[in-house]
């Protein structure tokens, strides 16, 4: 009786963490592709995300030549040799060494939802995100398949159909699905053609700090999902104005190793004194929330637009200036074509580069193939620490 109780429970547990985070009908959505297949949009095909990790139906892998079969309650996934069970009531899984995981599957819209990143590890696959039409696409792959830029472009239009068909927007009347003659409504603006990116590059970065700037939104917690899953540290340029944080994801970033530093919004005409208590007050909010003090700090506009009175008096209280060396573009280009063009601009110097991005929805999956061209070119990465010589527009390294 006390085991089927604490089944029940957990169940209903289970049953509460995941239904929120399913994407709701009227908000943002993420389609799965496998391989170079866009699956169709539907609450039974949609990924789920629980704990900044995704989930998707179990057959997603077996599309992908991953046997399963289910006996007494649970799913086995088996390929390659590999085994993994998983027993969505009694929230276990384990291999077939009876290594255990922390990372069950869940019984969801009449099907069983399995972990992306420990059935790709298993079983050889990989998975990536990108942007598209202000969606996310979840990719699974075996590695015989395009690129993602690749699929971003020829699946161009099936991507946008199925996003308008799942939100209700009514399919262009000269669209090859609809024989009607109507006047076709204005284009909105075409991305150009995403360049190649150079894999044999004469130069590359010595080293490159990637720094995120202004405030964080909904996309904030995917991009830190894809620093974690990189290994990599970053530093996030919180603004002053601390009603625009979000107190969960500040924890975040400072909890998983992130440097939190501080945006300004200055004025010429704004009193030193005056940019010194906006610097203090977040600080306080921060230290408040995390127990941690910043002496980094930024300018949105850049230090060069500081005044000496300004730039002296925020130094002499104790903080050191950087500005960003190279923008990322993500908050105007897709994904791809964000990677492509930094990647370019990598190849281009030698120097320390501080990568600047934002928080929009084209910034993890940029991320993601940032971080994986930067592995293969062994080109490193930092967070700013206050120890670090500062970098930024004046050659002021004080």
């Amino acid at each position: 009786m006390k085991r089927l109780l604490t089944r029940i429970l957990g169940v209903l547990l289970c049953a509460a963490l995941v239904l929120p985070l399913l994407p709701p009908s009227a908000g943002a959505l993420t389609l799965t592709a496998v391989n170079d297949t866009l699956l169709p949009v539907s609450e039974g095909t949609m990924p789920a995300r629980l704990g900044g990790e995704l989930y998707v139906p179990y057959d997603v892998f077996t599309q992908l030549g991953v046997s399963s079969s289910s006996e007494e309650g649970v799913l086995n996934l088996s390929s390659g040799g590999e085994t993994l069970s998983f027993s969505p009531d009694e929230g276990y899984v384990y291999d077939q060494y009876m290594n255990s995981y922390d990372s069950p599957a869940y019984s969801m819209n009449g099907t069983v939802y399995v972990p992306v990143k420990l059935c790709c590890g298993k079983f050889g696959l990989t998975y990536s995100t990108f942007s598209a039409y202000g969606e996310t696409v979840l990719r699974v792959t075996d590695g015989a398949s395009q690129s993602d830029s690749e699929f971003a472009s020829s699946a161009s239009g099936d991507i946008e159909r199925a996003i308008n068909a799942y939100k209700g927007v009514p399919t262009s009347p000269d669209t090859p699905n609809n024989g009607g003659n109507s006047q076709k409504p204005p284009d909105k603006p075409v991305e150009p053609p995403i360049p190649p990116v150079e894999e044999k590059p004469t130069q590359k970065p010595g080293r490159v700090y990637l720094t995120f700037f202004g405030p964080t939104t909904q996309y904030t917690p995917q991009t830190l999902d894809a620093l974690h899953g990189a290994g990599r540290l970053a530093t996030f340029f919180l603004s002053t104005d601390t009603a625009a944080w979000s107190s969960d994801t500040v924890r975040r970033i400072v909890g998983e190793g992130h440097t939190a530093a501080l945006l300004l919004y200055a004025e010429p005409s704004v009193a030193p004194d005056e940019l010194v208590e906006r610097l203090t007050a977040a600080n306080k909010q921060l230290a408040f929330l995390t127990g941690v003090n910043t002496r980094i700090v930024s300018n949105a506009d850049g230090c060069n637009k500081l005044t000496a009175a300004q730039r002296d008096a925020i130094i002499a209280a104790g903080y050191r200036l950087w500005d960003s060396t190279m923008d990322s573009g993500d908050s105007t280009q897709s994904a791809p074509m964000t990677y492509a063009v930094t990647a370019q601009r990598f190849a281009a110097t030698n120097a320390t580069v501080v990568l600047r991005l934002r928080h929009s929805a084209s910034t993890a999956s940029a991320v993601q193939s940032l971080s994986a061209y930067m592995l293969r070119q062994g080109i490193p990465s930092s967070r700013v620490t206050l120890n670090t010589s500062p970098i930024n527009l004046i050659s002021d390294i004080r």
